[in-house]
């Protein structure tokens, strides 16, 4: 297949390289479009009224790698639209540092990226880990979301959908099997801290809360606590049945 890589950590992110080694090794043809910078909580923001600069770079496994000063959904629109030869078969962003799951797949651009490919009507996967998540761990999640991506290509998912995996942060011999599953109904958790500049001016700085949240039920935080990959099909529609969809982690 002709795969698409891009992510949101930048394009120097191990994770990454983990995952263009992985897909180069089952035979794919890796195209990688990744920002020079890491771009975080960008949701599906692109640039309108600048232009992109993109610097080719080289990265094992790819055939073709860019480093573009843009935003995620910037460097997935490029590559598929201009940097690839053809259409690609699938796009697959990741692999996240830190998990995607409940209300944050709506502002990570991870998740953006991916879902930017899918409105353009092309298989499209996030891929996320949790932080400090073990090298073997983190290898096999990565061979294992591409067979996930083989499979996904042709399997009849919803309309406009991203697949959404992460791995929890235990070691392999630890790790339990994949779930299908809705996203958790918490919210992260965080305020501002406001602070004097040397020139005396006011600004505020990002800070994170004590998060004493619990679990939606059966959602993708829950299952990934007690040690589960995860699988969420997220899609533009509500109310999907996770469960409907069950055979697609079989034989995998």
């Amino acid at each position: 297949m002709n795969i698409l890589l891009v992510n949101d950590d930048g394009f120097d992110s191990a994770y990454l390289h983990t995952l263009c080694r992985s897909a180069a090794a089952r035979g794919h043809h890796i195209t990688v479009c990744a920002p020079a910078m890491q771009q975080s909580a960008k949701s599906h923001a692109f640039t309108v009224s600048q232009p992109l600069v993109a610097h080719k770079r080289s990265m094992e496994g790819a055939a073709e790698a860019w480093a573009i000063e843009g935003t995620p959904v910037d460097c997935c629109r490029i590559g598929f639209m201009s940097i690839c030869e053809k259409k690609p078969d699938l796009v697959i962003s990741g692999i996240n540092n830190g998990y995607n799951t409940g209300f944050a797949v709506f502002v990570s651009g991870t998740v953006g990226a991916a879902r930017e490919a899918a409105i353009q009507g092309i298989p499209a996967m996030a891929l996320s880990a949790e932080y400090q998540t073990p090298p073997e761990t983190l290898a096999f999640f990565a061979d294992w979301a591409i067979q996930v991506g083989e499979r996904l290509v042709d399997y009849p998912a919803p309309a406009f959908s991203v697949c959404n995996l992460n791995v929890p942060p235990v070691p392999m011999y630890e790790l339990k099997e994949p779930k299908m599953c809705g996203i958790s109904h918490t919210i992260y958790k965080d305020t501002y801290e406001r602070r004097k500049s040397p020139r005396g001016d006011d600004y505020f700085w990002l800070t994170p809360l004590d998060q004493d949240y619990e679990s939606t039920p059966g959602s993708d935080q829950e299952w990934l606590q007690k040690g589960h990959i995860t699988c969420t099909f997220l899609t533009p529609d509500e109310g999907v049945d996770q469960g409907k969809y069950a055979d697609f982690l079989t034989e995998l």
